[in-house]
């Protein structure tokens, strides 16, 4: 199974037991789901308790977490500051700058990082129109959540064939794979 850390703080965001792909060399996405696990279960990575038998919350008074499969596996922390276009502008600013600052001292080649620029760019663009943003949540890490630099995952809520699918994504320059 392969891990998916972010570079700058080692905080674990993903892995390959979700479906995934990436979209143009540019970033991952993984597909989650909402999912109910009570306490006590045995919960696999990438399995979906919330398919099985008996998941529903039947009333009694034991502890029942509700969310994103990806978001509750890796621990990670919703970030609502992220919701205000602006702060969501100003961390962009500052994440990218890093990431470009990385792929440099790597010495990437100048086109690669002037095509990444590019196309990252557009990307940030597309996560800023209205209609697309307001489907938008964003998600820390441990290590985040408590005051390190990082990278946000940024969970868009997508309608596919009337079903509500989670989709995370995160920028591939920013994160390495460990195989575990």
């Amino acid at each position: 199974m392969l891990i998916f850390k972010d570079i700058f703080n080692d905080d674990e965001l993903a892995s390959d037991s979700f479906p995934m792909k990436l979209v143009d060399g540019l970033i991952y996405e993984f597909q989650g789901k909402h999912v109910v696990r009570k306490e006590g279960e045995i919960v696999l990575a990438g399995s979906n308790p919330s398919a099985e038998e008996g998941a529903e919350d039947d009333g009694s008074d034991e502890h029942v977490e509700r969310g994103i499969d990806i978001v509750l596996n890796h621990k990670l922390t919703e970030m609502q500051v992220y919701e205000d276009v602006s702060a969501f502008k100003g961390y962009v600013k500052t994440f990218m700058k890093k990431v470009i600052d990385h792929m440099t001292k790597e010495q990437r080649p100048q086109e690669e990082i002037d095509t990444f620029k590019k196309k990252i760019q557009a990307w940030v663009v597309s996560l800023l129109d209205k209609s697309r943003f307001k489907n938008l949540a964003f998600f820390v890490g441990e290590r985040m959540a408590q005051g390190e630099e990082g990278q946000l995952a940024i969970i868009e809520y997508r309608d596919v064939d009337g079903t509500e699918i989670p989709t995370m994504m995160l920028v591939k320059e920013a994160i390495l794979s460990e195989k575990i």
